[in-house]
């Protein structure tokens, strides 16, 4: 039979049993270091998307500089702007939260030498977001922004980002039946550290889906809504009847045409932009004596959002001239490649044809019987390549002068912005540049990158390469990524044929 306990003896068992239950109430170093080792790598991660859009803003105002984009993009570009606005508008009341939260849990570092506060606090946060509705309001808020930011989004692509976008305020799945709403299901009981990495994981959701749909406007430029504003001649040229060497213009569109949405126009078998008017306007350089045809084809979407087509052909006829001067592959010149250039010249034979070229710092090479190669080195609008026979000007012509296009980089074909697994992109031997669509075949040469991704604890990493090909370290960081990760490629450099060295834009993956 157990003694009677004394008092003393009860209130040390009392104050046992208290501390057992105090212990099983506190959470653990480890658990707490955990949540602050995620709030941190979601911060960093915050960082490197930041960057991303910061880059496609950028490539909005370049397009906004361009005579061929400026139009679309100034249609698309406040779009965007309003994405960032909403974006920043979100994202700076969560931060008020994670503030408030962590004053209340004593974080002063003007007062403190250190960055301390209650960490396993868990009454804090439930009393700020649970019991004074600011979790209510949080949820409200974000159900707010993510329906403003998919009303941003085209109709066709509506669904498709209202499936998988970020930020979703629906019950969290396995909670338990005794937790009510949703702001009990996320803040009710949980320490300070917990409610501010969770608070941070909101701001992660509102960045990634301003990346998105920022993304996805940039795309836009050129998918505008159709109304019909405006009217124009469908098709017509300069001449049907030309002489050897001159120009021969031919203009195409629609009778009806949207300044929000111009149509696409291939002349010849080639893309022609169009201006102001939404016309597109072809020239070329009249080329062998003889009847000839160049198809004109016209793609454009209806009042009803069809695509709709009408093809035409537009005939000339070339007589016979004492010379004609035609640069085969364009009507520009461009510096730094072999531009082929075939003359004809009546009233003598080939050796008596003497050829001269004035301008642009040019320079001109015979190949063979009536062709030549120009090459030239300084932008001008007055090159002329004079054609004479026996000493004789048979015939003269002008030309432009220009720089060949920038070039893009890619990696294994794919452009920036474009989504790819992490294997797949780490199996690529390195990183290309080329220009599209372009007639001559030049090659470029990377020279620098450096490659920006996370490791494993949410780290911003880097690797340098010289070269084209990925090095060790930069194909591990690709290696490394997850689902979800942006991989960046910066600081390109690359070489063109003419030794020239440029800077190309940053690419951008998204590792699915």
């Amino acid at each position: 039979m157990a003694l009677p306990k004394e008092p003393r003896q009860k209130m040390i068992n009392l104050m046992y049993l208290v501390l057992t239950a105090l212990l099983a109430l506190n959470v653990s170093a480890e658990i707490l270091n955990a949540f602050k080792t995620v709030d941190n790598s979601l911060d960093k991660t915050n960082s490197t998307i930041n960057v991303s859009t910061a880059n496609i803003m950028e490539s909005f105002k370049t397009k906004l500089a361009d005579d061929k984009t400026k139009e679309k993009a100034a249609i698309w570009y406040p779009k965007a702007q309003q994405a960032q606005q909403l974006t920043s508008n979100m994202y700076n009341y969560i931060e008020t939260l994670r503030s408030e939260i962590l004053k209340a849990a004593d974080f002063d570092p003007a007062r403190k030498k250190d960055s301390t506060y209650k960490e396993d606090n868990q009454d804090i946060a439930t009393r700020i977001l649970v019991k004074e509705g600011k979790g209510k309001e949080l949820q409200q808020k974000l159900s707010e922004y993510r329906t403003a930011m998919l009303s941003l989004v085209t109709p066709e692509k509506k669904a498709e980002f209202d499936r998988s976008f970020q930020v979703d305020v629906s019950m969290p799945k396995g909670i338990g039946a005794d937790k009510k709403t949703w702001e009990d299901a996320y803040f009710h009981m949980v320490p300070t550290v917990a409610a501010i990495t969770i608070l941070r994981k909101f701001q992660n959701d509102v960045k990634t889906t301003e990346n998105r749909v920022v993304s996805h406007i940039h795309e836009q430029v050129g998918k505008v809504e159709v109304i019909f504003d405006a009217f124009e001649a469908i098709v017509g040229q300069n001449s049907k009847y030309l002489m050897p060497g001159q120009e021969l213009e031919i203009s195409a569109g629609l009778g009806a045409f949207s300044k929000s949405k111009v149509p696409t126009i291939t002349i010849g078998g080639a893309n022609v932009p169009t201006n102001e008017k939404g016309m597109a306007v072809y020239k070329t350089a009249a080329g062998s004596i003889g009847s000839h045809t160049i198809p004109v084809r016209v793609s454009f979407l209806d009042q009803d959002g069809k695509p709709q087509e009408r093809t035409f052909n537009v005939e000339y006829t070339v007589g016979q001239s004492n010379a004609s001067i035609a640069l085969d592959k364009m009507n520009v010149l461009y510096i730094g490649v072999d531009n082929p250039v075939t003359i004809a010249a009546s009233g003598g034979g080939d050796d008596k044809v003497q050829v001269s070229i004035t301008g642009g710092s040019g320079s001109l090479s015979k190949v063979g019987p009536g062709k030549y190669i120009a090459r030239v080195g300084s932008v001008t609008d007055d090159c002329r390549i004079t054609v004479s026979v026996d000493g004789k000007v048979a015939g003269a012509s002008q030309f432009r002068v220009r720089t060949v296009p920038t070039p893009a980089a890619f990696v294994g074909g794919q452009p920036s912005g474009a989504s790819v697994s992490a294997n797949v992109l780490a199996n690529q031997e390195g990183i290309a540049a080329g220009i599209k669509d372009f007639p001559f075949e030049l090659k470029y040469t990377i020279s620098e990158y450096t490659v920006i991704g996370l490791n494993d604890e949410g780290d911003v990493i880097k690797a340098s390469g010289n070269g084209p090909g990925f090095t060790q370290q930069a194909r591990k960081i690709i290696q490394v990524a997850k689902p979800g990760d942006l991989i960046q490629i910066s600081n390109l450099y690359c070489t063109g044929p003419d030794g020239r060295r440029m800077k190309l834009p940053a690419l951008v993956y998204n590792i699915n």
